[in-house]
């Protein structure tokens, strides 16, 4: 549900719609296949398409369900799937507090990681990973939990990679025995020393992967496939300070955790967020941290703004969520239960004995939310059943859709504001 004043006027889907055939001919860059298969999937999502359920009653009345894209830049079906992440990653994370690290790389860097995708973005992964490992192993002989996210974007859609992290306050002894809490002052480390040791574990990859050439260059800047001239940038990066926010403890994670995972399974622009829209220029809102986190204002042409948008589609199978120390994937099955005796929680309460809101089926998802039954016929009050399962674009499920009132295209007409 939408907080009052937040309603949606513009779709994403429309403004593909409109404009999708035209960036296509007339840009200039090449666009990745995966680009195509998503805005595909989001033009198609809950039209023909895709197909439907329809459901029928006993006194004749039909319901037609359309299909969803489950598309992560879907804005529709990425919110669900979010939701399922944040709810899953709630349910496995210790009860300890947490702390909210966010690292950033310098402009320098940006464009390397824009044309070096993968590569970059995995680099300043494990880079931002291997500073706190290092820490609590070499400081504290203690292993960390955390939880990682990759955003490639800021408020005004711009490429700006950056890294958030939730992090344990304290850590598994490497002997698994007990936990660590090395300051037990809400206190995780000293800022200005993971500044230094971030800048030198990035610095350090990037000299590393250009030695074994896994960067690919663009034509403007093929002096730096020679390693003199990209290390002196490197060299000239030590002198600045690089970005690194450590926040306040947290006793409750669960706000962090559905914020930093607020666009990793949906577009990275909230249509509420669109203010404007002409068939022309967007306009979009955003929060100016560079302004102290004002509302500002963006307005570009739509073609501009369709590009933004798609560079941050994320590659196929690239994972933009990770997990790294005890939480970790090959790990956890192993250090989460010494974790778990070592605090003294009992393993079995850990464990959700009921669903959430965003793991119940469609229709109990529906009633929890609108409080009332999708399925429950509107003439006579019964419970209708499944009748068919439609696949594929063809004219019975047009008909379907047209009998029902259901757009056959994706939104081809924007939101008006009601005359009241």
């Amino acid at each position: 549900m939408l907080q009052p004043g937040l309603q949606i006027r513009y779709r994403l889907a429309l403004i593909l719609a409109n404009h999708w055939d035209e960036f296509v001919s007339t840009s200039r860059c090449w666009i990745r296949p995966v680009v195509f298969e998503t805005v595909r999937k989001l033009l198609a999502c809950q039209t023909p398409a895709l197909g439907c359920h329809v459901y029928r009653c006993r006194c004749g009345e039909k319901r037609v369900v359309p299909h969803s894209c489950k598309s992560r830049f879907c804005p529709r079906c990425g919110k669900l799937a979010t939701d399922r992440w944040a709810d899953g990653v709630l349910n496995e994370l210790l009860d300890v507090p947490y702390h909210h690290v966010i690292f950033a790389v310098p402009w320098q860097l940006r464009s390397v990681i824009a044309f070096n995708r993968s590569i970059g973005l995995n680099l300043i992964t494990r880079a931002a990973c291997g500073c706190l490992k290092q820490w609590a192993r070499d400081q504290h002989q203690m292993r960390m939990g955390m939880v990682v996210v990759l955003h490639t974007f800021g408020g005004d859609l711009k490429w700006h990679p950056h890294i958030h992290l939730l992090v344990t306050e304290g850590g598994l002894s490497l002997d698994g025995t007990t936990w660590v809490r090395p300051y037990n002052l809400g206190w995780l480390i000293s800022q200005a020393g993971l500044k230094k040791m971030w800048r030198y574990h990035c610095i350090r990859a990037f000299r590393q992967a250009h030695r074994e050439g896994a960067f690919r260059w663009p034509a403007k800047s093929a002096f730096l496939k020679k390693f003199p001239c990209f290390n002196k940038v490197l060299s000239n990066l030590y002198k600045q300070i690089w970005y690194v926010h450590i926040g306040a403890c947290l006793r409750d994670a669960e706000p962090t955790i559905r914020y930093i995972g607020r666009y990793t399974k949906r577009a990275v622009l909230a249509e509420y967020r669109i203010t404007f829209y002409d068939e022309k220029v967007v306009r979009f809102r955003f929060k100016d941290y560079a302004q102290g986190g004002k509302r500002s204002y963006k307005t570009m042409p739509v073609l501009a703004f369709i590009g933004r948008l798609i560079r941050h589609i994320p590659d196929k199978h690239f994972k933009m969520v990770r997990y790294a120390g005890i939480f970790a994937t090959r790990w956890k099955a192993r250090y989460l239960e010494s974790a778990r005796q070592a605090l003294g929680a009992d393993s079995s309460s850990q464990e959700s004995t009921s669903p959430t809101r965003s793991q119940l089926p469609w229709r109990e998802r529906r009633l929890a939310t609108e409080g009332k039954d999708p399925l429950l016929c509107r003439v006579c009050a019964q419970t209708m059943r499944l009748a068919s399962k439609l696949f594929g674009n063809h004219s019975s499920i047009a008909e379907a859709f047209e009998a029902a009132g259901l757009p056959t295209k994706p939104y081809l007409v924007a939101w008006q504001p009601d005359p009241g």
